[in-house]
């Protein structure tokens, strides 16, 4: 019987430690799809209770008639500044990116303004954000941030610079 309470606390103690400590996070970028159309998908890992460590994936629908990315991969840290110990990673934060992107780039040749060449380009690029994070105890979040980075220009099609933004609506769960 001792072993058997013993085993039973050991199991409640473990899954409330494992409720409250909740550190994948999955995300959709609500305003790339209503905007773009795209879909945008991030997961998030948190490290401790003020920073974490994730991936954003960007695939377009259609394609416009310009300059368009079609697709990109983007591995990023978060520093965040709200220092809540009961439940992290909300509120303001910073974040570090790398971004590899494919896309086209439309080239207009001799200063015609129709579109006569449509180059394919894949580059990559590093750049920073930042934004705000909303958490709730059950685990739903609401991600409203901003990024700029410089391509290394890999691909002369490529642009110069990318910018991310978007509203990420998620879920953080185990």
């Amino acid at each position: 019987m001792k072993k058997f309470l013993v085993s039973l606390c050991l199991f409640t103690s473990a899954l409330s430690w494992s409720q409250s400590e909740k550190a994948h996070e999955i995300k959709i970028d609500a305003l790339s799809a209503l905007v773009t159309p795209a879909i945008e998908l991030s997961y998030e890992y948190a490290l401790g209770n003020s920073s974490g460590v994730g991936l954003a994936t960007f695939f377009r629908l259609n394609a416009p008639d310009d300059n368009y990315r079609e697709f990109s991969i983007a591995p990023y840290f978060r520093q965040y500044f709200y220092n809540n110990r009961e439940y992290g990673q909300k509120g303001f934060y910073i974040e570090a990116l790398l971004q590899y992107a494919t896309g086209n780039d439309d080239t207009n040749l001799f200063g015609s303004t129709e579109r006569d060449k449509l180059d394919d380009y894949s580059d990559l690029g590093i750049g920073f954000g930042g934004g705000l994070k909303w958490l709730t105890n059950s685990g739903f979040s609401i991600d409203i941030g901003a990024g700029v980075g410089r391509n290394f220009k890999i691909d002369d099609a490529s642009p110069d610079f990318f910018i991310n933004w978007g509203i990420n609506l998620g879920y953080r769960f185990f």
